[in-house]
């Protein structure tokens, strides 16, 4: 086996690289669940638990997908990720998954690993989840990273995260440590335990172990609670030591146990299993460290072969990293072991910057909210080049119906993605405009999805929303010209842009009956907030037509909505604030919409306006938070977050982003973050996992309104 380093430079390189790893910075947020494997909507593997060895990881969808890790120091073994014993697959939204009927999903075979280590503490960093353990003699740091730099595509889409150990001894003399680290086949399998293959191999310099499902059903299925099953997923270590193996969990664990070691099932490194769960076979990397006397580290790479990502109006789409012909998983997963000490530095850089910049712009709990939000939003999307080279960055809409590329998925998200890279944030448009102008979109409103993921066939959500997408992509568009400076982009669409502007201007004073991006909600004619958004978007439209140089369509579209704002103030007012719907006496609504107005220097509604809505916000705020309208106490996170960004201070900010810290901490539904809640009760009511959670970057977006990738250029 060819090593990457010799082993002085590998611990040199280690050492280096975890020391960046640990910026002064304490998440004290308790997060709903603990993001530890996030690369898309398919890779994905949580911990629903306080303790990170307190029950089995778990996709983010809640269902079961165990990594199990103990680690044996001087003859004592101590479990410090995963459990043996089962717990329920969590609440879907406020129901019970519908569970297998397979009794075998349910099994449970002997506890080995009884003894659980002490944890000392977790932090969940942008890119990182760090968990302090006691082993007896010897404390082990277990991080896990996922390099989602969003100013780096070629990292942002390599499918492959880092398991770092980091073991420091609190008693004098050396001590003999051992790692085992255990992952189900199920990583790869949907629910069903389907026949799997499992082999050991070395290519490309890498030392790995892979399972994926015999029959490689590729691209073949879709929908909402939904996992990957085909690809392969990957174990392998960075500095290619330790052993890999197909173990049976029931003789390897006690083997550890015993001697620090496991013995590998059967005499081939490339096997069939019929059925994993019942055979109780799994994936293995055992790192003997030896004697142990001062700090020692191992990094462990888990990377997933989805083989083809997405499937775009009937043609399979590649991931991003796969531009490259000659590009090979294991290639890329060469370039990941080669180039770790570097990254890892970059994304502690890239940690620091974050929570620095939003412990500034919105106090410690902010930064909390940010750090513990952001592998979410991002890792619920998928980057690929469309047919003809453009870049798709395509979401997931986790947990509500599963839609591909949702665009009132991607307007509560955008703050993050505009403050992060322009090119990324026109990525989540471009398939939008693709679609649109493809010939098989017929209507004069914008799409809401262009299909179920990730199979986008056309759009898929039966109920429009007509003024609510329209003004969504014309406000999201014109964001991307302010933060760009490029017009091109507005240029090429710009008939696309003008059919959704009339649209938009035609319907957009006083909504027919229609939904909102808040479709939970109902339809609602007349609706004051949705009017608003047309009103902004009309004037954004202006503002856009303005920098093409098209004067006389600017001047127009401008006095249009000017008009309307005027109008939309007198038909809207009630006594001390704006109400939910033009018609309805005594209602009102959070008018998250008109923050754009300002953002875009669009100035087209009276300056009293926030300030009024606000005060009277004040008055209905409830423990966990301002409800969404007049109607229920539920409310949805991303637009408080929103609200709170319109405050003209920090204090202010603080009053309405407090609450939402405060839903999360304590929150008994333990499952990635939910945007849907309940107000009164720490309860929430369903879409976990959603992207929408980039809208908590809101406030970073307005006070550094330069994304990085701008600034360069």
């Amino acid at each position: 086996m060819k090593r990457f380093f010799s082993g002085i430079a590998v611990l040199l390189l280690f050492s280096f690289a975890m020391r960046g790893a640990n910026i002064d910075y304490q998440n004290e947020l308790r997060a709903p669940a603990y993001p530890l494997v996030t690369v898309d909507p398919y890779f994905s593997v949580w911990s629903f638990t306080n303790e990170a060895y307190a029950d089995m990881t778990r996709h983010w969808s809640g269902r079961k997908q165990p990594l199990l890790v103990a680690v044996r120091v001087d003859g004592v073994t101590y479990r410090v990720l995963g459990n043996e014993a089962q717990m329920p697959d969590p609440m879907y939204g406020r129901k019970p998954h519908k569970q297998p009927e397979n009794p075998l999903y349910h099994q449970q075979g002997p506890v080995v690993f009884e003894q659980a280590a002490k944890q000392l503490s977790v932090n969940v960093l942008p890119t990182s989840t760090v968990y302090e353990m006691e082993c007896g003699p010897v404390n082990v740091t277990m991080t896990f990273t996922a390099p989602l730099l969003l100013d780096d595509l070629d990292l942002l889409s390599r499918p492959v995260n880092y398991l770092g150990f980091k073991v420091t001894p609190v008693e004098k003399g050396k001590h003999s440590v051992q790692v085992y680290v255990e992952a189900s086949p199920r990583i790869a399998v949907d629910i069903e335990p389907v026949p799997v293959n499992i082999e050991t191999g070395s290519l490309d310099g890498v030392k790995f172990i892979r399972t994926g499902t015999v029959a490689q059903p590729v691209l073949e299925k879709k929908g909402d609670d939904v996992r990957i099953d085909w690809g392969y997923f990957y174990m392998a270590p960075v500095s290619g030591k330790g052993s890999l193996a197909i173990v049976q969990t029931a003789a390897a664990r006690p083997a550890f146990m015993s001697s620090g070691k496991v013995k590998a099932f059967g005499k081939q490194n490339n096997i069939e299993c019929p059925n994993f769960d019942s055979d109780q076979i799994a994936c293995a990397w055992v790192m003997d460290l030896g004697k142990v006397k001062k700090e020692k580290e191992e990094v462990l790479m888990l990377a997933y072969d989805d083989i083809h990502s997405i499937k775009y109006l009937g043609q399979p789409l590649d991931a991003y990293w796969k531009a490259d012909p000659k590009n090979t998983i294991t290639r890329e997963m060469s370039k990941a072991a080669k180039g770790y000490a570097k990254v890892i530095e970059r994304c502690s850089e890239f940690d620091k910057d974050l929570v620095t910049k939003a412990t500034i712009s919105g106090g410690k709990e902010y930064a909390d909210l940010c750090a513990t939000a952001y592998r979410q939003a991002v890792a619920a999307h998928k980057l690929v080049r469309s047919p003809r080279g453009e870049l798709f960055f395509m979401s997931k809409e986790n947990f509500s119906n599963g839609c591909a590329g949702t665009v009132d998925v991607t307007y509560p998200s955008f703050p993050l993605f505009l403050f992060s890279n322009t090119d990324i944030a026109q990525a989540m448009l471009n398939f939008i405009f693709d679609y649109a102008e493809s010939g098989n979109w017929e209507n004069v409103w914008a799409p809401h999805d262009v299909g179920q993921y990730p199979d986008a066939y056309g759009q898929h959500y039966g109920n429009w929303m007509p003024l609510e997408e329209s003004g969504n992509m014309l406000i999201m568009t014109a964001a991307l010209l302010k933060q760009s400076t490029d017009a091109g982009f507005a240029q090429k669409h710009w008939r696309t842009l003008t059919k959704w502007a009339l649209y938009t201007l035609q319907n957009g004073q006083n909504p027919e009956k229609q939904l909102c991006t808040d479709d939970f909600a109902g339809k609602l004619a007349h609706n004051v907030n949705l009017s608003a958004k047309s009103i902004v978007a009309i004037a954004a439209y202006a503002k856009m037509a303005t920098s093409l140089g098209k004067v006389d369509e600017a001047e127009a579209f401008r006095a249009f909505a000017e008009s309307m704002a005027k109008k939309w103030k007198e038909d809207a007012f009630e006594n001390d604030h704006y109400r939910l719907a033009f018609d309805k006496e005594d209602s009102w609504s959070l008018k998250y919409n008109l923050i754009w107005d300002k953002l875009l220097n669009l100035n087209v509604f009276d300056e009293d306006i926030v300030p009024t809505e606000l005060a009277y916000y004040k008055g209905k705020m409830n423990p966990y938070g301002v409800p969404l309208d007049s109607r229920r106490q539920y409310s949805k996170t991303d637009w408080q977050l929103w609200v709170a960004a319109m405050t003209p201070d920090q204090e202010g900010f603080r009053e309405f982003m407090l609450p939402v810290y405060k839903f999360y901490n304590e929150t008994p539904d333990r499952v990635p973050m939910g945007d849907w809640v309940n107000t009164k009760e720490p309860a929430f009511n369903s879409m976990q996992a959603r992207s929408v959670v980039g809208g908590f970057f809101m406030k970073l977006y307005i006070d550094y309104p330069l994304s990085p990738v701008a600034r360069k250029k």
